[in-house]
């Protein structure tokens, strides 16, 4: 195995260094419409909201082909999450709680008509709140989006209406596992060199 992978970086490290690819950097801000979705609905089990989610970030493009970058980055997605009791106690309707994310998504890129683009591929989720009432949201997720994109010079606009689903396969697996999905809007801006 180490005869194998020693030449495969060597060949590696050597068409990065001699090719002519274009890399490209992007931060980036979002608003989300999230919600937490069971397969099926349970009697009486209580219902979260999400309310006030938000993402920023940043990603890495490494251009393959003209129209093909590999995309990656990372992720912090934010919401709070308000829990509305089904038999509420006196006094309780309802309680709040903070949940917070971050991934690191593996993207392919696709860039068509020079202006337009969608991406997508699998996301690695990491839940940095932990929550007695939300499931774990930990787990490898998938995310894909179609965007608008301007250049000029060497820097990129963009924006890039979304969708994701977290946890679709879960590091710790919960009887009607809530699954956090989401549409969401980013703005950003992008640096090629």
């Amino acid at each position: 195995m180490k005869k194998l992978l020693l030449p495969l970086l060597l060949a590696f490290f050597s068409l990065s260094a001699f090719s002519q690819t274009q890399n490209e950097v992007r931060l980036y801000f979002g608003i989300t419409d999230s919600k937490l979705l069971r397969g099926e609905d349970l009697d009486g089990a209580s219902s979260p909201d999400v309310e006030n989610s938000y993402e920023f970030g940043f990603r890495y493009l490494l251009e393959v082909t003209d129209n093909l970058a590999l995309e990656t980055g990372l992720n912090y997605w934010k919401g709070d999450v308000v829990i509305n009791s089904a038999l509420p106690r006196p006094g309780e309707t309802s309680r709040s709680q903070e949940l917070q994310t971050t991934s690191i998504p593996i993207f392919a890129n696709y860039t068509f008509l020079d202006y337009f683009f969608v991406n997508g591929g699998p996301v690695m989720d990491f839940q940095g709140s932990e929550s007695e009432s939300v499931d774990p949201q930990a787990g490898i997720g998938v995310g894909f989006g179609l965007g608008a994109q301007y250049a000029f010079n060497n820097f990129n606009i963009y924006v890039n209406p979304n969708f994701r689903r977290y946890a679709v396969i879960p590091f710790e697996e919960e009887d009607y596992h809530q699954k956090l999905t989401s549409f969401g809007v980013q703005l950003g801006v992008g640096y090629r060199f």
